[in-house]
This record gives structure tokens, sequence and C-alpha cells, in this order.
């Protein structure tokens, strides 16, 4: 119709909603219309990761492989990490059906304090996403504390100190004082 227009623009290819706003107006009249659109790839990986770890913890990493075309893929997922050990397969070949997703998981293992940082890739053909995720590991906040008392009032006492079992050696440590 007279009057219209059509514009086109490039939107970026992550998941994302945008909403669209029209404004139009005349010397006598005043309009406005709005829509929304989402951006979306045809093959999407979405990683489902918990906020954070904490030092000595196991987890399955859920990955979410969103197929969004309208047939069948086989996909290949792979995962790469620093921080965090991948205790299985670091790929995986999973079939993602038409217009569906399927979950996949990555056993891994948190065995250093500090930020992990996992990246996450799906290759179908001529699809294909990738994701950067990261996420901080903490240190373990349980201590182990005692104390012996007694009177020395002449000569020397032994007191033996042994080492507790199933400790984290690279944390805490061994304090000694007395009064």
């Amino acid at each position: 119709a007279a009057g219209q227009a059509t514009v086109e623009y490039t939107v970026p290819d992550n998941l994302t909603q945008y909403r669209v706003m029209a404004v139009a107006a005349t010397t006598q009249d005043f309009g406005t219309a709005e829509t929304s659109i989402t951006a979306r790839l045809p093959l999407m990986v979405r990683p489902s990761a918990p906020r954070f770890l904490n030092f000595g913890d196991q987890l399955q990493l859920p990955v979410v492989v969103q197929n969004q075309t309208d047939a069948d893929l086989i996909v290949d997922v792979v995962a790469n990490a620093a921080n965090l050990t991948l205790t299985a397969d670091q790929g995986l070949r999973v079939t993602v059906p038409a217009n569906d997703r399927v979950e996949v998981r990555f056993p891994a293992a948190a065995e250093e304090v500090g930020d992990a940082q996992v990246q996450l890739a799906a290759v179908a053909g001529d699809y294909a996403d990738a994701a950067t995720i990261k996420l901080p590991v903490y240190t373990p906040a349980t201590t182990e504390a005692f104390a012996t008392y007694g009177v020395l009032d002449a000569g020397s006492v032994a007191q033996p100190v042994a080492v507790p079992q199933d400790i984290f050696p690279q944390f805490g440590g061994l304090q000694i004082s007395t009064s």
C-alpha cells in the first residue's frame, strides 16, 4: 500500500527477544505500532550450569542442545574446561529431533579453587553454535581445631600431633600457641 516502508536490519545471532516500536506522524495524524521478534540460530547450545562450585564438588554439567530447523539433526557436542576436570567424554553425538531440544551432561569435578571456565560447541553440518561460561570455585569452609591443657611444673611434656585423615593439603595449616 502507498506510504508503507520496509526496513531490514541484521540482528545478533544470540537468543534474544527484541521489541520494535514504530512511530509515524503527519501534519494531521499520529500513529504508533509495536511488535516483538526473537533472534535465534538454527542450532543452539545453552549451558545450564550452577552459579558456583565448592572445591571437591562433582557435578553433571547440563547443556541443552536446541534444533530450530524442520529436520532432525545429528549434533556433535564438545566441551573444553579450564580449572575444572571433565571426568568422562569431552565429546558426545546426539540426535536432536526437528524443532525440539535434547539435554546432554558432561561429568566434571572441581579440583582447584578459583574461576572455572567451560567452552561448549555444537556442530551439525553447516549449523554451529558455541558458548563459554565462568563460575567461581570456592575454598572449603570447614576447619578442625582442638586444645590440650595441662601443667608444666618441672621437666617437659610430649604432645603427639597426628595428621588428620582425608585432608586437603593445599588448605589450612598447623598453628601452635602456648601460654
